[in-house]
């Protein structure tokens, strides 16, 4: 589009309520130096969600909005007549084909030149939809799969396990290629993070995780199982002739538009066959700001208080898949900014992040975290961002640095907030210099969030409510503690988590339905647990504390614990009480 026809669709937008005057000419500008679409920006700033635009666009050319596009009711064949790539550029899907006229849906009705190559190509009237950008983008590559996948690899009776045909050898690789594409394909669009191919007695099975919990995805006859795993060796670069060895690669694919990193790791099983997991890295996700995940108002406020302190040690603490990347991601992408040097190590880099430096460790030629951070010291840094503390050496560099005058963020694997001391302990650090350097530890999980549209109301129980640490004692003990001023920022009410009555609350549980694809749940939502090291934790540290009396310290002094956040998730309801109970620990009462 056109300077000019980007100025009327942003007028548009401004007569519709959606941008203000000053907003449009920002975005404009924006648009001028990035190059980037309008409605790409508009997306982008969560000024308006994607229907609301879709909406105001339809009304402001008179046109019909498309509420949902039901993809198995359009022809592949009639919306292959205007190219793949054309369809993804304008954001166009042709849905009908008669002999008199013929229907697209658009997101931008104000891009006249696409709508009239479609009049020109296709020689007819041509009557136009508006839709959302996300709902049409998804559309249309579900379409377009359709017309190329192959989905199903059909068994051939007469030929023998041992018998099957290498895929470097065949002459008919192709339907193994396009299964294989199409496993990535589907992953991407069902938002899986990781693909597992099994081998079974009988069949290959392929399992998507989603949400943090495996499906069956699709299951095929066993003899393919050698060209399966032979073409994914081929795309992730690893040797197809060795197959009793674990090995790990990667592979750099783009899919519907999206650039994804994928790591392979490959083992071998009892059932002569290798298995593969994937684990799938998006590299052009938007990334998240620090407020939206899901943090409380007080929570948030001790955070950003934290990474914007000038030195100190900040850690992120969970199991593998609790989103601890995510959420050092967001911080950085928080403080991010031209007067301040940000570097950081990590293994893989899962995201590119402007305007920081990041180095991906390989220790195979001796990059590790430890010598990324030993040079980083030398570089001139203001905030220094280590993937993992692994070990004591790792350990030493970050407190020197932190001494120093920097600011590190980095993770470790502990259960809670408190552990993470008694883990540096362990590393054989000094409780002094712990002390002296952590400033605040993060401890997290997550959990599945209930789907908008079919979710349950039900009236909880005492047994619920027992459960969460609801309970009329817990609440009590809550509120009667004295919190300290490091959990006391300012003009910031908070109010501790409790049932207060009457009557009991209203919980929610998943039902299921179209929208969630039946599973009940739609994404994932972070509960969280902030230690802030004031002068009752210090002292404990010192002592060489163990976790648990840490922990009940620094409850008393006004932390929520990680079943506490996701009580109150629960209350909002946003997630449910199997998910929290299953995520976190019972929490012991508070001292009197």
């Amino acid at each position: 589009m056109s300077v000019s026809d980007q100025r009327l669709l942003g007028r548009a937008l401004v007569r519709r309520g959606i941008l203000s005057d000053e907003t449009l000419e920002v975005l404009l500008a924006q648009q001028r130096e990035k190059g980037a679409a309008l409605l790409d920006l508009v997306a982008g700033s969560s000024m308006a969600s994607d229907e609301a635009v879709g909406r105001a666009l339809a009304a402001e050319c008179g046109l019909s909005f498309v509420e949902q596009i039901v993809v198995d009711e359009v022809d592949p064949a009639v919306a292959s007549q205007l190219p793949i790539g054309y369809a993804r550029s304008h954001r166009l899907l042709l849905v009908e084909d008669g002999p008199e006229s013929a229907k697209v849906v658009c997101v931008d009705p104000f891009d006249t030149e696409a709508l009239d190559d479609v009049r020109a190509t296709l020689g007819k009237r041509v009557e136009v939809g508006v839709a959302a950008q996300g709902k049409l983008t998804d559309a249309i590559n579900r379409v377009y799969e359709r017309q190329e996948r192959g989905n199903t690899l059909e068994a051939d009776e007469g030929i023998k396990e041992e018998e099957a045909i290498d895929i470097l050898e065949s002459d008919d690789d192709a339907p193994i290629i396009r299964w294989v594409n199409g496993l990535f394909f589907q992953a991407v669009r069902e938002r899986a993070s990781d693909i597992h191919i099994e081998p079974e007695e009988k069949e290959v099975i392929v399992r998507y995780r989603i949400d943090g919990q495996l499906y069956v995805a699709h299951r095929a006859s066993r003899q393919f199982m050698s060209s399966v795993v032979a073409r994914v060796k081929i795309m992730s670069g690893l040797n197809i002739a060795e197959k009793r060895l674990p090995q790990d690669g990667r592979i750099s694919l783009k899919i519907a538009g999206r650039a994804i990193d994928i790591r392979v790791s490959t083992v071998p099983t009892s059932r002569d066959h290798e298995r593969i997991v994937m684990r799938l890295l998006h590299k052009t996700n938007v990334l998240l700001d620090l407020s939206d995940l899901g943090f409380g108002e007080r929570d948030y406020t001790l955070m950003h208080q934290l990474i914007t302190r000038p030195n100190g040690i900040v850690l992120v603490t969970g199991p593998t898949g609790s989103g601890k990347t995510t959420t050092l991601y967001a911080c950085l992408n928080r403080i991010n900014q031209p007067k301040i040097n940000i570097l950081t190590a990590e293994d893989p880099v899962e995201y590119e992040l402007g305007g920081i430096h990041q180095v991906a460790v390989q220790p195979k030629i001796g990059l590790t975290f430890a010598s990324a951070l030993r040079a980083f010291l030398r570089q001139d840094p203001d905030v220094i961002m280590v993937g993992e503390i692994r070990d004591k050496e790792t350990a030493e560099i970050a407190i020197q640095a932190s001494l120093t005058g920097h600011l590190v963020l980095s993770t470790l694997h502990t259960n809670d907030a408190a552990g993470a001391i008694t883990r540096l302990v362990e590393m054989e650090m000094e409780p002094f210099l712990v002390r002296s350097t952590v400033i605040g530890i993060l401890a997290q999980r997550l959990v599945r969030v209930l789907c908008p549209k079919c979710k349950e109301a039900y009236e909880a129980t005492p047994y619920e409510l027992q459960q969460l640490g609801l309970d009329a004692e817990r609440t009590r003990l809550r509120d009667q503690r004295q919190l300290s001023p490091k959990y006391q920022p300012h003009e910031v009410q908070y109010e501790p988590v409790g049932w207060r009555g009457p009557g009991m609350p209203t919980f929610y549980r998943a039902k299921g339905c179209d929208h969630c694809e039946h599973k009940g749940f739609t994404g994932r939502l972070g509960i969280y647990e902030l230690l802030m090291v004031d002068d009752t934790v210090g002292s404990l540290v010192l002592r060489s504390a163990d976790a648990q009396t840490i922990k009940r310290a620094a409850q008393n002094a006004g932390m929520d614990s990680l079943r506490d956040d996701g009580a109150r998730k629960v209350l909002m309801g946003k997630t449910t009480v199997e998910e929290v109970v299953a995520a976190t620990q019972e929490d012991a009462l508070f001292d009197e």
